[in-house]
């Protein structure tokens, strides 16, 4: 069984040092670089989660770590929601802008989820999860 590591703890720093960086801390204006560091933040946040909810599908984690871990992440992607929920930016990029603040609120929300989910729905959050990390390529 898998145990809480400190390499888990670091890449959710390494995420939200990546929101701060990518100017979208203090929710103003982000360019279209900005966007796609989101982008990455967000799909790495993603795919963490599915790899988690596989894990625990499988046996592989403990419902402790799952539910922990879980935790973290949901946090990150929700700090990085409410930070795009206030963002501006250019009028051609509001859709991507749109986009990427709805898919952090759900990614937010299935990490959320994974962390007291049974069985089956660990399996489907994991699906979910890795399909937000398909969109966000």
């Amino acid at each position: 069984m898998s145990a809480p590591s400190h390499t888990s703890g670091a890449l959710v720093a390494l995420v939200a040092l990546a929101l701060l960086a990518a100017g979208c801390g203090g929710g103003g204006t982000l360019s279209a670089k900005s966007l796609s560091q989101e982008a990455t933040s967000l799909q790495s946040l993603a795919s963490e989660g599915a790899l988690l909810g596989r894990d625990a599908h499988a046996g592989r984690t403990t419902r402790t770590f799952t539910r922990v871990h879980s935790e973290e992440l949901s946090k990150a992607a929700s700090k990085a929601a409410t930070s795009l929920r206030a963002a501006k930016t250019k009028p051609k990029l509001e859709p991507a802008l749109r986009k990427l603040t709805f898919l952090a609120a759900k990614i937010s929300a299935d990490l959320k989820r994974l962390g007291h989910a049974s069985k089956t729905e660990q399996a489907l959050l994991a699906h979910e999860l890795e399909l937000a990390a398909r969109t966000l390529e």
